[in-house]
């Protein structure tokens, strides 16, 4: 068992559409919320505007309770919900939200879908108070998917004391407190104090719900012939990339996204026009044609076998060798994401986009458009 408790300085902070978010806990602890490598993250955000769009999470559910204020969550076209103070509501993280109204402080917990989590507000007083936790399936069923837990305390006024197996935490306001349990662990909690705690618990089976890669198992030392392979089949005169992705390789959500990067702002493209230009300049310098030619073979040689692939090795997660896959070793989780990915077509939902942007059309998933009535 793992417990931890998370004071303000702990607290990392960032920005969304509406205002500023606080990161509480995130699992694993070296998971990183932009690079969706986490399994469940704890967070608390606040808002300036009296209209303001959630981030999209395509992978994740959410939980979010309004600790100040008072809000209206609109999801897409299909519900909306009121929400007061200390009231929650649970969705799902691929679908567009907006919220309007004036958030002035929430309480959040995004998970990975397939997790079971909850929330609930827990009043402490001087008597303890036994908490109820979920169900686990153990090792000792006799099959694959053990659960883990993990079980956070928010202290949002006054102070609590939760005893977990009979050690006891105290807890202030602002402070956040987690628990992470392994599948053969029992867990029994109870809560006293002065003051009220927001109760978290979520469930999961940890090698079905995310890739972390294992950055203990690579040696780095195929990282430079890694990243020339990735540089040689994802820059953007190549489709190579297609291709091996057809024989099954699997790459992890944080490579994928750096890649992705590489690609946006033709990193490396822009590296190889300032050789040439900088080639091309020596003819101010009275340098021949041929010699120019030359320069620009040697230059473009280099480039494509040294200076391209480590810039890939520099900008990319290391140890490359623990962020590749094969299809055949993936969990479930990472089968579902590869089998998606796999069918992506980018080229095509670029092409959607840009129709979409200038006729105003709504496209379905095949490319067909639904026309909106006017009323």
């Amino acid at each position: 068992m793992e417990k931890k408790i998370y004071r303000e300085e702990d607290y990392k902070i960032s920005k969304w559409s509406g205002g500023n978010t606080r990161e509480l806990a995130i699992y694993p602890d070296n998971a990183e919320y932009l690079d969706r490598d986490f399994i469940w993250r704890l967070s608390s955000a606040d808002s300036d505007r009296e209209e303001a769009s959630f981030t999209r999470l395509p992978d994740f559910e959410r939980i979010l309770m309004v600790l100040k204020g008072e809000v209206i969550l609109a999801h897409g076209e299909e519900r909306s919900v009121s929400l007061k103070e200390m009231e929650q509501d649970s969705f799902d993280g691929a679908v567009k939200t907006r919220c309007f109204g004036r958030l002035e402080k929430d309480y959040n917990l995004i998970m990975r879908k397939g997790c079971r989590g909850r929330m609930e507000v827990i009043g402490a007083e001087e008597n303890a108070k036994a908490v109820k936790t979920s169900e686990r399936r153990g090792t000792e069923d006799g099959r694959t998917g053990a659960e883990y837990g993990s079980y956070g305390f928010f202290c949002t006024e006054g102070y609590v004391i939760v005893s977990v197996n009979g050690q006891s935490d105290m807890i202030k306001a602002d402070r956040q407190m987690v628990v992470n349990c392994r599948p053969d662990e029992d867990i029994s909690i109870s809560v006293m104090g002065k003051g009220s705690c927001i109760f978290t618990e979520v469930v999961f089976e940890r090698d079905e719900m995310a890739f972390v890669p294992d950055v203990q198992t690579g040696t780095g030392k195929g990282n430079f012939g890694i990243a020339m392979k990735l540089f040689l089949s994802n820059n953007r005169w190549s489709r190579l990339m297609r291709r091996e992705r057809k024989t099954g390789v699997w790459y992890s959500p944080e490579l994928e996204k750096k890649l992705a990067i590489l690609d946006k702002f033709f990193i490396t493209g822009i590296v190889w026009i300032t050789g040439v230009l900088l080639c091309l300049g020596t003819m101010l310098f009275g340098v021949g044609t041929s010699a120019v030619i030359g320069v620009l073979i040697a230059f473009t040689i280099v480039d494509f076998l040294l200076i391209s692939p480590l810039i890939y090795k520099a900008v990319l997660p290391k140890p490359l060798c623990a962020h590749i896959k094969d299809s055949s070793k993936l969990n479930a989780y990472e089968k579902k994401m590869f089998e998606e990915q796999a069918g992506h077509d980018i080229h095509r939902e670029k092409l959607m986009h840009k129709y979409r942007d200038r006729s105003g059309e709504v496209y379905d998933g095949m490319g067909d458009f639904i026309r909106k009535l006017n009323k």
